[in-house]
């Protein structure tokens, strides 16, 4: 029986993945309709955001914590330009997104017509310059073959968004070449060479003190078992918290908060160096460096190093940790301390304390732009997988879709997103997403009057600081206009038993976890390195 290019294209999505994101529109009728009937089946289930840029970051954050692709479906020209943000997001931070935006009849692609670019290979043109791949479908008989490339690359080691365009009237073409039984697609590990094995293996067994840091490259996957088996001490990267629980025996600290990497030797893998967790690079590192990652473009940029080895962590850790000899050496862990309360104002570190002590340890936390994330440094994870600071790329008001995306990935556990206010003017939408479809997650609205970060750096730099007051509005009025509960807290007495009732209305409800605090606090974690 023939099959249209939209039911080729919907019967992809659903042999991989269970959810499905997108905003329908006008040029994708048939294509919504073929969804449609999927849910109606209980075959898929179907997420639409307030806007393009919330949906195409909640796919992102379901790849990351699916640990699978994530498909975000846009109409063409604004939608395709507001999921630009999402798409370049996913690309920086190694995240499987398959973005499948329409485009205007290909017959006509030289007329004007709604929702038009200018020209008609803008969009694919735009798309190819911050995903792995992109392609444009051009007939039904090349949709399934096309969308199982785009899983596959999507999941290839370095993950990374693909871009899958199909013109309207493409949609409507079918084909009655008979289609495959398509069997979900996997992620693909490098493996190290036998020659770059032994080499690793020669660099570490020539060590007396080696040390492991470890990236956000290896908190995505679980490697514990093999560090376990190496018996080496282990420092993380900020992006990469959770690679081992924070209180492993193992478990050595934070490079952010060391002015020197003890031991020998380093072997870093996941990492880029970056100046952000590095200091400017001001961070001392032992002699010898063995760097493993799966994106050859990191090397010897920031940091020159001894041996480079294109794998896996996943694939490299668990290979090496058969072939090396057993080091046993430790490192003196200098536990993380608060210093006693001097203002009587609620300030960043008192706030991430209470969570820390009340959130269970199966949380995943997400982190916005600003001071907030700085705060978010103090919060101790314990799983891989469930770490999000966005550093780099660093999009402010993408916490809230990245929690609504990753507690749709993983409903049973405990999601907390931790935002500024700033970043809760801009997408504080995306809540009605989280009621409308019962996602149960808790977002912490640091509140603070202020672009708190920004300012400092201004104070620091001009003396005076300009454009960085958040107009305030009452948060609580707009968003239980939503439907979401909310909890405040105004007075440091309260933080703890007002926290401890809003994490347990987030199992039930979306729930916002609304503090003030002082605008003069700074997160002690930017003076305790060491």
């Amino acid at each position: 029986m023939a099959k249209s290019t939209a039911e080729i294209l919907i019967d992809s999505i659903s042999s991989q993945i269970s959810d499905v994101f997108g905003i329908a529109g006008t040029h994708g009728l048939s294509l919504f309709e073929e969804i449609r009937k999927k849910t109606e089946k209980g075959e898929l289930k179907y997420f639409m955001p307030r806007l393009e840029y919330g949906g195409a970051i909640m796919a992102d954050y379901y790849a990351r914590v699916k640990e699978n692709v994530g498909v975000f479906i846009s109409v063409n020209g604004p939608g395709f330009t507001n999921s630009l943000t999402g798409l370049a997001e996913a690309y920086s931070e190694g995240s499987p997104l398959v973005l499948i935006s329409l485009n205007k009849e290909f017959k006509y692609r030289n007329d004007k017509q709604l929702h038009d670019m200018g020209y008609y290979d803008a969009q694919l043109q735009l798309a190819r310059q911050v995903t792995k791949a992109s392609f444009r479908i051009y007939s039904a008989s090349e949709a399934q073959s096309t969308m199982e490339k785009a899983f596959r690359i999507a999941l290839e080691d370095k993950m990374g968004p693909v871009y899958v365009e199909v013109p309207v009237d493409v949609l409507e073409d079918s084909t009655d070449i008979e289609l495959k039984n398509q069997s979900k697609i996997g992620r693909k590990l490098i493996y190290p060479t036998r020659d770059e094995l032994k080499e690793a293996v020669d660099f570490i067994n020539s060590c007396s003190k080696p040390i492991l840091l470890l990236g956000y490259g290896a908190s995505r996957s679980n490697v514990l078992k093999y560090v376990e088996k190496l018996g080496i001490p282990v420092v993380v990267t900020v992006r990469g918290k959770g690679a081992i629980p924070e209180n492993h025996p193992l478990y050595a600290g934070n490079i952010f908060e060391m002015s020197e990497v003890p031991g020998d030797c380093l072997i870093a893998i996941g990492t880029s160096f970056n100046s952000l967790e590095m200091w400017n690079w001001t961070t001392k590192l032992p002699p010898k460096i063995l760097h493993v990652d799966v994106d050859v473009s990191v090397f010897n940029n920031s940091v020159k190093t001894d041996v480079e080895i294109k794998a896996s962590a996943e694939a490299f850790l668990e290979q090496i940790s058969e072939k090396v000899k057993t080091r046993t050496w430790t490192v003196e862990k200098v536990e993380r301390q608060f210093p006693a309360p001097e203002n009587p104002d609620i300030t960043h570190d008192d706030l991430i304390r209470v969570l820390d002590s009340q959130l269970s340890e199966d949380r995943i936390v997400i982190a916005d732009a600003g001071t907030n994330q700085v705060m978010a440094m103090d919060m101790k994870v314990y799983r891989h997988n469930s770490y999000f600071n966005p550093l780099i790329f660093n999009a402010m008001g993408s916490a809230i879709p990245a929690g609504i995306g990753a507690k749709i990935a993983s409903p049973e556990r405990e999601v907390v997103s931790i935002i500024g206010d700033a970043g809760f003017q801009a997408c504080f939408n995306e809540l009605i997403t989280a009621v409308e479809y019962k996602v149960n997650f808790l977002t912490v609205l640091v509140q603070d009057n202020v672009q708190h970060f920004l300012r400092m750096n201004q104070m620091m730099k001009h003396g005076k600081p300009f454009a960085t007051d958040v107009f305030p509005i009452d948060y609580t009025k707009v968003v239980e206009g939503i439907g979401v509960k909310v909890f405040e807290v105004e007075k440091k007495d309260d933080l703890k038993r007002i926290t401890e009732e809003a994490i347990n209305s987030s199992y039930k409800y979306p729930t916002l976890l609304r503090v003030h605090v002082t605008p003069n606090s700074v997160p002690t974690i930017l003076f305790r390195r060491r």
